[in-house]
């Protein structure tokens, strides 16, 4: 069964903001999901939960918070009217959205993740920051499976005071050098 998890929305959309960002590391999607919020509300008759008013879903050491966050699950095949709804489909949040990751953060205006084809998207004024490095733009769109990432301006052009931007610091302690494996051996 297909959870959704705030490891699902957080590590994941994290995991490929951008090259030559770091990896997040995922989260363990079986470990308790911890949800507060000023209201719960769930509609069986349309397989809908809405957690309401200072939203907080936790794992592990992942965190989201919104405004709002709804839950749309499948229809059950041949389920009661009061217990047929089945596993997650899509998770919305709205308002502010934060996430963060032990090593990530990112906050947007609203976030949608597909669970069906592991889609990821957060939306409106997005910021992704890993240490000093931050990343902008209006839509980003991760595949959670692949680590894919794609991040997008509504106002493309080279005199757009909105266009992508990422910011990266070089790290001094890093070294480039390849692995010992990657290494030929000399002769």
């Amino acid at each position: 069964m297909k959870r959704w998890t705030a490891a699902a929305a957080t590590a994941l959309i994290l995991s490929g903001f951008g090259a030559g960002a770091a990896y997040a590391q995922q989260g363990d999607s079986s470990a308790p999901i911890d949800v507060s919020a000023d209201q719960q509300e769930t509609i069986n008759s349309k397989c809908i939960t809405i957690f309401r008013g200072n939203v907080e879903i936790l794992q592990n050491r992942s965190r989201m918070r919104a405004k709002q966050v709804t839950i749309y699950s499948a229809r059950k095949a041949g389920g009661d009217a009061n217990n047929s709804c089945g596993a997650a489909q899509r998770m919305e949040a709205e308002g502010t959205v934060y996430l963060v990751s032990e090593a990530q953060q990112a906050r947007g205006d609203h976030a949608v993740y597909t669970f069906d084809n592991n889609i990821a998207v957060l939306t409106g004024n997005v910021v992704v920051t890993k240490g000093k490095d931050v990343t902008t733009g209006d839509k980003l769109t991760v595949n959670t499976k692949t680590n894919d990432a794609k991040l997008e301006s509504n106002s493309p052009g080279r005199s757009s005071p909105k266009r992508v931007r990422a910011v990266f610091y070089q790290d001094d302690k890093k070294s480039d050098t390849p692995a010992a494996a990657d290494q030929t051996a000399p002769r």
